[in-house]
């Protein structure tokens, strides 16, 4: 499998949010200096980072263990909720649009890394952080300050949406939006 390739399994953001999130970008990005701004196509919230992938055996155990791990998962909602970074204060390397707590994600994103850990893939061990990463790399002389609004923003217009699958997906780096979908779970059956 080619080296520049990863992969990783994520939840897709349902369209209606992607635009409530890109409509937001579009209107604030020129005040916020970061190097790359992410495609509306490519919102979605990481749950395992499965980085490259040596052999399509071990890709194909692990999307039947997902499945296994995943199948009984009842479809949940989920709401945006503010905006905020990873990284240093005054550089921050994420800038990422938040998830309201959610035990369903939370549950299910246990279940879909105990499924890699199965099948011999070696995850960040991180505690997850649920997010939908927007911009990355503080790019300015000005240090970055994080405006009090961003804990309301999608607050007052933001309508819960409903997860009812998760996708395994590819990088491209070449490619803009770069992330395909490669394979689809539903949770309960439900697609």
């Amino acid at each position: 499998m080619n080296a520049q390739t990863h992969f990783f399994i994520a939840v897709p953001i349902d369209k209606e949010q992607k635009k409530l999130i890109h409509n937001w970008v579009t209107e604030n990005k020129d005040n916020l200096p970061f190097k790359s701004w992410v495609h509306q196509e490519d919102y979605h919230i990481t749950l395992a980072f499965l980085g490259h992938v040596d052999s399509k055996d071990q890709l194909m155990q692990l999307l039947e263990r997902v499945r296994e791990k995943t199948a009984d998962i009842p479809p949940f909602t989920l709401s945006l909720k503010g905006l905020n970074t990873f990284g240093k204060k005054d550089s921050p390397r994420i800038f990422w649009a938040g998830i309201e707590e959610s035990s369903s994600l939370h549950y299910l994103q246990k279940q879909v890394f105990q499924a890699c850990k199965d099948t011999g893939f070696k995850l960040d061990l991180k505690p997850f952080r649920p997010h939908i990463t927007l911009a990355r790399r503080w790019n300015s002389e000005t240090p970055f300050i994080k405006p009090e609004a961003f804990e309301y923003t999608f607050q007052d217009d933001n309508n819960p949406f409903m997860v009812q699958m998760i996708h395994l997906y590819q990088t491209h780096l070449d490619r803009v939006p770069k992330y395909e979908t490669i394979e689809r779970f539903a949770l309960q059956g439900e697609l």
